[in-house]
């Protein structure tokens, strides 16, 4: 039997833990140690590697897109599954992100906070990771505004009010058919996202 007394100790317990940073963590890609056909990202300077996307995921993603980007036209830009620079250590992947217009798209570099309208994470398999690991880095990098998308309980909950220790507002939208949208000042647009679930 294991007992505290003679359980394995936790390396970082022991000895200096390094974290990798998003430099690092880019030249990895750059030179191949993170295969191509491998999908990861960044926290708190771990490389995670996530899980392979199933149809209904797949397929809430893509309904949201094209919702958002008919609605919006040039008022923002939809991002699918690209980089949001959170920090020095967390470069995430979330499943869409609505930026501020920008003229070259964020080919000079990938956005960061400021840049960031809404996140919206679609999850089935990732719920607890979505909420308990993604979203409060989301809230302390101040993201004003985190969808997340709950497919097996068919829910769509609204965070907002960002603070170091999460969000302050938390809400479950119980009629779809008007979804604000969190935009530049003066761009006021609505979804209906009755056929989310």
């Amino acid at each position: 039997m294991i007992t505290s007394a003679t359980a394995p100790r936790r390396a970082s317990s022991l000895a200096r833990v390094f974290r990798v940073s998003v430099t690092d963590y880019h030249r990895m890609g750059e030179t191949g140690i993170l295969g191509p056909d491998l999908r990861t990202e960044l926290i708190d300077g771990e490389i995670v590697e996530m899980p392979p996307i199933g149809h209904p995921h797949a397929g809430t993603v893509k309904l949201l897109a094209n919702l958002m980007k008919e609605n919006l036209g040039r008022d923002a830009i939809v991002a699918v599954q690209d980089p949001v620079w959170l920090d020095d250590h967390s470069e995430p992947l979330p499943d869409i992100a609505l930026l501020r217009p920008r003229a070259d798209y964020y080919r000079n570099g990938h956005p960061g906070p400021a840049d960031v309208l809404l996140l919206v994470e679609v999850a089935d398999s990732s719920l607890a990771y979505d909420r308990e690991v993604k979203l409060p880095r989301y809230a302390r990098a101040g993201i004003p505004e985190v969808w997340l998308v709950d497919l097996a309980g068919r829910r769509l909950a609204i965070y907002r009010q960002p603070t170091a220790d999460g969000y302050s507002e938390i809400r479950t939208a119980d009629d779809l058919s008007a979804i604000a949208l969190p935009l530049v000042p003066d761009v006021r647009r609505t979804l209906d996202l009755t056929a989310l679930f």
